[in-house]
């Protein structure tokens, strides 16, 4: 609705004006702008009139104002329909007082002025009528005014010219009928278009409602693809996730490959010492029989006595260096074993850790399988994809509790190892300090031969328990070296699960290759419908 400021002022409420008919509502325009115009040029008109002092036309031309203002006013009060027969009535008696009340000469001109006139103002009429009713109640009022100005105004032309007069009439009047006529029949042509249209207008609401429908339906199925691109990008980021988790993986087995080989080492150099420790132990009994040959045959001589003593003197203390050397072996065997069992546990932490990756490749595998029967049947592949993970996490928790039962094993082993240690490194001590008592029995034997009877019976006693403790601690170094020899069978054991861990790695390297290009194919797809619905919202619009 695009008019004048001055029009806009006069227009009913918004409510009603959206509620008429097309035509009124152009219409309506055209009726307030008669209006206007009709009161500027009356009051112009009056005005000039009574400067002539035509005063009864010039009051007759103000008394019209009050019509066309009422109009005005009823408009503005939504009562276009009276606002209109009231402009219609108005015009009927401008004409009225044209030719009736105007100032005329009697010519043969003067029923042509009349004509022109009634003529102009059923075009007016024609313009401000929203009803054809109007427009038949201004033909036959014009009518009615016409003939009426034949009969009272134009007498003087029939007696003066009769033939004349006569003919000026009848083309004045047929100017007339012509008129309205041809503005009746092209109010029924308007009104035929305007029927005719507004059945066109309904027709074409009703395709393009059909037409809508159907563009909203596919836009619907278009926006599939937007889903896809965004379950794209969600597979993508958990794509991306499972490939941190396999980095994750294959530095952590490598990792675990390297502790499981040092560990190993550790068990092989556990193991020499074990060895060394064994042979220590054989020395020291074969060092204790000599020992006990010595004492019998101090017994059965004492006249060798000194000598016996002497090299026995110099045989412990070299007994004593050796004990001496083997504890600090044993040290070195406790601290190795301390450092088995911070791998171990370092091992355990890192089997925590796989555990762990293992739960949230499970979780992950099944968001994959979610993510798959979402998209239907472009996630078949991707669902078996899924499945494949969710097998690898199934077998790498196998492994992993595989290795950490290992390693309690592993564990346990160590403990128990570090006890027979201790205990050994007990007894070892024990030897040591019954080797120097008989260093000082010796010592004392060479002070006095009185007393060599007693020591000696002294050292025999301390022989036999030093003999039967060299038996046990052989005994133990046997089990020590059982032990370590499991333990590098656990050890082994560990080193070939990394080794089936890293090949499942591997095989995850070649699924997630697999994943990537299921989810770029079906990233094009998606981008391909996007670019379809983008093309038809450009075409609609």
């Amino acid at each position: 609705m695009q008019t004048p400021s001055i029009n806009k002022k006069f227009y009913p409420s918004k409510e009603f004006f959206r509620n008429l008919p097309i035509r009124e509502q152009e219409q309506l325009s055209l009726l307030i702008g008669s209006n206007l115009v009709f009161i500027l040029l009356f009051a112009i008109f009056g005005i000039t009139l009574f400067i002539f002092k035509y005063y009864i036309i010039g009051a007759g031309s103000l008394f019209l104002l009050a019509f066309f203002l009422t109009s005005l006013l009823l408009i503005k009060k939504s009562h276009i329909h009276i606002a209109a027969w009231t402009t219609t009535c108005a015009i009927l008696l401008v004409s009225a007082i044209e030719c009736y009340g105007a100032p005329f000469k009697v010519s043969n001109f003067l029923p042509y002025r009349d004509c022109c006139f009634i003529c102009v103002m059923t075009v007016c009429n024609y313009v401000i009528s929203l009803r054809r009713r109007q427009l038949f109640a201004f033909c036959w009022g014009g009518l009615f005014i016409w003939f009426a100005a034949n009969v009272l105004i134009y007498q003087p032309l029939y007696k003066e010219s009769p033939s004349t007069a006569a003919m000026n009439i009848i083309i004045c009047s047929m100017g007339i009928i012509t008129t309205n006529l041809c503005i009746l029949l092209y109010n029924r042509f308007t009104n035929k278009v305007i029927s005719r249209a507004d059945e066109n207008e309904k027709k074409s609401s009703l395709a393009l409602n059909k037409i809508s429908n159907v563009i909203i339906e596919t836009a619907e199925g278009l926006n599939i693809g937007q889903q896809l691109s965004a379950s794209t990008a969600k597979a993508a980021n958990s794509v991306e996730e499972i490939g941190n988790l396999y980095n994750y993986i294959n530095s952590e087995t490598t990792s675990l490959s390297t502790e499981a080989v040092t560990i190993k080492d550790s068990s092989f150099q556990i193991n020499d010492k074990a060895d060394q420790m064994k042979k220590s132990v054989q020395n020291q009994s074969e060092a204790i029989s000599s020992t006990s040959a010595a004492l019998n045959e101090m017994s059965a001589s004492l006249t060798n006595i000194s000598s016996i003593a002497n090299d026995q003197r110099s045989g412990m203390n070299t007994l004593v260096n050796n004990l001496d050397s083997q504890m600090k072996l044993l040290h070195n065997l406790v601290s190795d074993m301390m450092k088995v069992k911070e791998s171990s546990d370092k091992v355990s932490t890192f089997v925590e850790a796989v555990n762990k990756i293992s739960a949230q490749t499970g979780l992950l595998a099944m968001n994959a399988s979610i993510e798959a029967a979402h998209a239907g049947t472009l996630g078949k592949g991707f669902s078996v994809i899924a499945q494949e993970i969710r097998k690898l996490s199934e077998e790498t928790t196998k492994n992993a509790q595989k290795i950490t039962d290992t390693l309690e094993e592993n564990e346990a082993i160590v403990n128990t190892t570090s006890e027979s240690v201790l205990s050994f490194s007990e007894y070892t001590k024990t030897i040591t300090n019954e080797l120097r008592k008989t260093i000082r029995v010796m010592e004392e034997i060479l002070s006095g031969v009185s007393e060599i009877d007693t020591g000696t019976r002294d050292v025999m006693n301390a022989l036999n328990q030093i003999v039967d403790d060299a038996n046990v601690n052989t005994r133990l170094a046997e089990g020590v070296a059982g032990e370590i020899i499991q333990q590098n069978s656990a050890l082994q054991n560990i080193s070939n699960g990394t080794e089936q861990l890293q090949q499942k790695v591997s095989s995850l390297e070649g699924l997630l290759s697999n994943i990537r290009d299921a989810i770029a194919e079906i990233d094009s797809n998606a981008s391909a419908n996007e670019a379809v619905a983008a093309k038809i919202s450009g075409a609609l619009c």
